[in-house]
């Protein structure tokens, strides 16, 4: 009886040991993180205020160069590309007819954008921030034209222009 007791004890050493190898695999990657400067745009001087203008019974356009019209400074991640997103807007007289009375009338604003270099701008156009003093940065002046019809209603004429930049 000893006999069998220690030759199963024989068999069970080599199967403990084929049972306790452990097998392992593994895999390292790099990981990568980019910190950029938030996005911002910034309205600072000019304005686009076409000023007086005599109606006539003629159809006339006004146009206001960009570089006579308001500068909006964009800052960000330097050498980041940036689009540019903007529409032509609607202007009427409705707040000044709601006070003097008269017909409403309707302009539309057609913006001309372009960078501070002379670079034209059109919707949906992308370009790099430039480097200044550790930022990005570009200038970007807005101007843009009316058409007038003959004998348009008159009154002070306001609408709402956006420009947008995103990364």
């Amino acid at each position: 009886m000893k006999k069998n007791i220690y030759i199963l004890f024989i068999f069970l050493i080599p199967l403990t040991n084929i049972f306790s190898q452990k097998e392992s695999a593994s895999q390292s990657g790099i990981g990568v993180v980019y910190l950029i400067v938030p996005l911002s745009i910034t309205a600072t001087t000019g304005d686009l205020d076409f000023g007086e203008i005599i109606l006539s019974s003629v159809a006339s356009t006004e146009t206001m160069l960009p570089s006579h019209g308001k500068l909006f400074v964009v800052s960000g991640h330097p050498n980041r590309d940036v689009t540019f997103t903007f529409i032509s807007a609607n202007m009427d007289n409705s707040a000044w007819v709601a006070t003097t009375g008269g017909a409403v009338g309707n302009l539309m604003f057609v913006p001309d954008v372009e960078l501070d270099s002379g670079t034209k701008v059109t919707n949906g156009d992308s370009h790099p921030l430039l480097l200044d003093n550790g930022i990005g940065k570009l200038d970007v002046w807005v101007g843009g034209s009316i058409d007038i019809a003959a004998n348009q209603e008159h009154g002070d004429y306001t609408g709402l222009f956006t420009l947008s930049v995103t990364y």
